[in-house]
């Protein structure tokens, strides 16, 4: 959230660009968890049906978060506060994705991995701070309260504690399955609502570089940082 006051200088093709790249970070982080969860869906009994599982929970958390979005907007909730939804989202999507990433910080320190432990929490603070620039990114035009930045910033990176505690008690293969397919499923949406803003914005004044770097700037971003975790 600290990214905030320097950020809300930015020209129209800068907030592109930033809005581009928040559309990348979601976007990685969709694939990641996906990746994630079928990996250990395949350690699953057959009786789970592992993948399947994980096509239901992104499905499903896609279609009822675009349900949602199309009630808010059907309500009459002006631009400022659309985009504070969105901005929402995004905490919401990202905490998801935290609370199934959370659950391998606690299965490690569980089986006494303790030094794949620490690494790995190193690299999730790493990650968490590029991934603020993505709850932000749709507020830059207003000015939302301190209150709301706060509880944007806890929604998005409390659970992975949440997780971290859950996968050091009683780590449930199943339940990381289940939160890392919600979490792709919320990310890949909110990114969805992303892109439908970034066409908007282009219809009034095309920028397709902007767009494209932006978005590869984005999901490069994640695989560096990515790379402190794997």
């Amino acid at each position: 959230m600290l990214w905030l006051p320097a950020l809300r200088r930015l020209g129209a093709r800068a907030l592109m660009f930033l809005m581009a790249i928040t559309a990348g970070l979601l976007i990685y982080l969709g694939i990641d968890a996906t990746n994630e969860a079928l990996e250990i869906a395949r350690e699953l009994g057959g009786a789970f049906q592992g993948v399947g599982l994980v096509g239901i929970g992104i499905v499903a958390t896609f279609m009822l978060l675009d349900a949602i979005t199309r009630r808010q907007v059907g309500v009459g909730r002006g631009e400022a506060g659309q985009r504070l939804t969105l901005a929402l989202m995004i905490a919401i999507g990202i905490g998801l994705h935290n609370l199934g990433e959370g659950l391998a910080i606690g299965a490690a320190y569980s089986v006494g991995a303790a030094a794949l432990g620490t690494f790995l929490v190193i690299g999730f603070i790493v990650q968490n701070i590029t991934e603020g620039l993505g709850i932000i990114a749709p507020v830059l035009r207003d000015r939302p309260s301190l209150q709301q930045l706060a509880g944007m910033g806890l929604i998005g990176g409390a659970p992975a504690i949440a997780g971290a505690w859950i996968g050091g008690l009683a780590f449930s293969q199943t339940l990381a399955v289940a939160f890392l397919a919600i979490g792709a499923g919320a990310v890949f949406e909110v990114a969805y609502e992303i892109a439908k803003m970034i066409h908007k914005d282009a219809a009034k004044n095309p920028m397709p570089v902007t767009i494209f770097a932006g978005v590869t700037t984005g999901m490069g971003l994640l695989y560096v940082t990515g790379l402190l975790i794997k």
